[in-house]
């Protein structure tokens, strides 16, 4: 198995600019302002070392398999609704943050960050990459996967600023509503553009995500305005 430095740094820097300003950033960022750096830098290594093996090992085999790619994404938008309203959930600790590396934390920001790339242009680039240099396998996985964490890790920095910067109660409702947002401008497209429903179904589906998820943030609202009196 060759190493070519060529490949590797045209892949890194192809994946980092792709990566740049993408969902999963905001992800990490808001992660950073519940959990402790540690947990989701550890988070997001794993699922980051997973994704872009897959992507080399199977390349477009994966990608050819769109019922695969359109229920990951459907999944994730879902799980981009989950993760709004969790934000807005009081962690009751003193620096408002996970205290303990547990065994839960880690797997749910794997999780979380292996649903977001999943089939993203990110990974799609990958495999492209994968395709194109198949001698290659390690250059491409390596490039790959440095380029992904060092944008995400910047994610990461600037998330752990800004909750210096910021409230936490601020940082933890533009969160809750970019999150909530995107898991159901994903969810329309997702129905819509490859599992081609219906547009009213369509309608009706989202209609009712959003209704759901804006009564269930009301809900914690309240609660946690209660708590605080």
């Amino acid at each position: 198995m060759e190493f070519n430095i060529a490949i590797f740094f045209t892949t890194l820097f192809m994946v980092f600019i792709m990566e740049m300003g993408d969902k999963t950033q905001l992800l990490v960022m808001m992660m950073a302002s519940k959990y402790r750096p540690a947990q989701v830098f550890w988070g997001i290594a794993i699922a980051a070392l997973f994704l872009n093996f897959l992507a080399v090992l199977l390349g477009t085999v994966i990608g050819g398999i769109q019922i695969i790619q359109d229920s990951v994404r459907a999944g994730a938008s879902i799980l981009f609704i989950f993760f709004g309203l969790l934000s807005l959930k009081d962690e009751n600790s003193d620096d408002g943050k996970s205290t303990a590396l547990t065994k839960k934390v880690i797997p749910a920001i794997s999780l979380a960050f292996f649903l977001a790339e999943f089939g993203d242009k990110t990974q799609l680039s990958t495999f492209s990459f994968a395709a194109l240099y198949p001698d290659n396998p390690l250059s491409v996985f390596l490039g790959a996967t440095l380029g992904l964490m060092a944008t995400d890790c910047l994610g990461l920095m600037a998330g752990c600023l800004i909750i210096k910067c910021i409230p936490k109660r601020v940082i933890a409702y533009v969160s809750a509503a970019l999150f909530i947002v995107f898991g159901l401008i994903s969810g329309w497209t997702t129905l819509k553009d490859h599992f081609l429903l219906d547009i009213r179904i369509c309608i009706l589906t989202i209609g009712s995500m959003a209704l759901v998820s804006i009564l269930a943030a009301i809900g914690l609202i309240a609660t946690q305005k209660c708590r605080d009196i």
